[in-house]
């Protein structure tokens, strides 16, 4: 070395690493949103291809044109997942991904004929594209002015009079106009895929591009309205293990209960859970949906609410599950229609890996712990869906804590730093509930001298982890010993 003379110093790495820092029920919800309503500049950014981060409620109209007050679910399933996290379970934040192009999915009507009675017209439909209303007399004739004649929600479709427009108060006129049509949108769409032609990633394939772009971790994955459709729920489970080849997560779908393909009776749901082979372990199955009020909800859209609620009293660790936790909703529906399960037909569904609603004490809650893969499999690390979650996280946390380790000399230190750095980590776990019990081994049967040699290092992780009680059973039982206080 160079010749010095006096005093200096150098650092040394810290002996122990904190873990990385993520959030466990990070919801990327797929699904459609009325991008139409925005500037073009940001209808550029959210077109399919494009992901969107939200934080708050009014991001979700300045990015995406959500206005769940008067938004459809039905067509606008985004707009309910945002109805769902920010406005029923205050939680938060979403990754967004827009199905709906406004260049493809529109039709034009020309013309409709408008009645106008007491100084208000209604379209017969919604969501008109924005400046493409014209009204003109029946018969032709000069087009009415909006802003001077009449003035025009166009998410609505109300046309109303202006006082001293030219505009007759009563009658018929001409519309002409364009407007959205989110049902062109099809489970295709929503899978997604490379497109070869243009170049962009589209659908469930983009979740790999969401830790890239936001350095945030997907938790839950969710698809309303597209969900229902098997061929998409098998792409969603598909899509949780080996996000950008290292990370994992869950997803929640539902099992149709209205329109086509509706499985209206309870006693149908697992045959046909199991004929479309729904059956992963990275699968949380929902079936029926939920009523708020006179709104229709999609039940795993509540689910993810809920989970993200659980997480967030239990340190962001998602080790408890979201079972009989409340719903928003006052009743379960199929086909429009209320129903009213009881204990024993909501524990027939749980018993097929299907989760339900439950109204029997303290409200409606959600009801059932088991993933889609129960009951054909029964290794509880895969058929409990805390346990599955846990996993998740936890291997999550551990490619995030240890990326900045990669590529280091294989020394016992680094081994020590590692092994080390987790015990502490597994105790602090095991001293909130997170864990009965947890510890990391770096074992000789398991690095072999020729993997070694190669540069691989391997870490058994054993996982303690807290079950969901499913089952509190009381033996109660008639003591005559009793009897002898008759005489004390």
């Amino acid at each position: 070395m160079a010749f010095f003379h006096g005093v200096k110093t150098t650092q040394v790495p810290t002996a122990l690493l904190p873990p990385a820092q993520l959030s466990a029920s990070l919801c990327v919800a797929f699904g459609c949103a009325p991008i139409h309503r925005v500037d073009a500049e940001q209808r550029a950014k959210v077109k399919p291809g494009g992901l969107a981060l939200i934080f708050r409620e009014d991001e979700a109209g300045q990015q995406l044109g959500i206005s769940y007050k008067y938004d459809d679910f039905d067509k606008w399933g985004l707009s309910e997942v945002v109805y769902s996290h920010f406005a029923l379970f205050g939680v938060g934040p979403l990754v967004m991904v827009n199905l709906f192009d406004p260049d493809i999915h529109f039709k034009s009507v020309t013309p409709e004929t408008v009645t106008i009675a007491a100084g208000t017209g209604q379209l017969a439909n919604t969501d008109v594209f924005p400046g493409t209303l014209e009204l003109t007399p029946v018969g032709g004739g000069l087009a009415y002015i909006e802003g001077t004649d009449f003035a025009f929600n166009p998410i609505t479709g109300l046309i109303t009079l202006l006082d001293g427009g030219s505009m007759p108060t009563s009658g018929t006129v001409s519309a002409h106009y364009k407007y959205a049509d989110p049902g062109m949108v099809t489970a295709l769409d929503c899978i997604g895929g490379f497109d070869i032609i243009t170049g962009i990633t589209t659908g469930l394939s983009l979740i790999d591009q969401v830790f890239p772009r936001f350095r945030m971790v997907p938790g839950i994955i969710v698809a309303p309205g597209f969900s229902e459709d098997p061929s998409v729920a098998m792409i969603m489970a598909a899509k949780c293990s080996g996000i950008n080849g290292v990370f994992q997560c869950v997803a929640f779908a539902d099992i149709p209960s209205d329109g086509t393909g509706a499985v209206k009776r309870y006693t149908d749901v697992p045959a046909h859970k199991v004929n479309n082979n729904l059956v992963s372990e990275d699968l949380y199955l929902c079936w029926p949906k939920v009523k708020m009020g006179d709104r229709i909800m999609h039940m795993s859209v509540q689910a993810a609410g809920i989970m993200a609620q659980v997480d967030g009293d239990h340190d962001d660790i998602p080790y408890a599950s979201p079972s009989n936790k409340n719903l928003q909703a006052t009743a379960s529906v199929v086909d429009g229609e209320e129903i009213w399960q009881d204990l024993q037909q909501a524990n027939y569904l749980n018993a097929n890996g299907i989760a339900t609603g439950l109204n029997f004490v303290g409200g409606w809650k959600l009801w059932g712990n088991r993933t889609a893969c129960y009951p054909d499999v029964t290794d509880p690390k895969d058929t409990w869906l805390p346990f599955r979650r846990m996993m998740a996280w936890y291997g999550n946390r551990l490619v995030l804590t240890w990326w900045q380790r990669v590529d280091w000399p294989i020394t016992r230190r680094l081994v020590q730093t590692i092994v080390n750095s987790e015990t502490i980590n597994l105790n602090s776990m095991v001293a909130i509930g997170a864990l009965l019990g947890g510890r990391i081994e770096f074992r000789d049967d398991e690095n072999s001298v020729l993997d070694l040699m190669d540069g691989k290092i391997t870490f058994h992780v054993f996982l303690g982890l807290p079950a969901p009680a499913e089952q509190i059973i009381f033996k109660l039982e008639y003591d005559p010993a009793y009897l002898q206080n008759l005489f004390s």
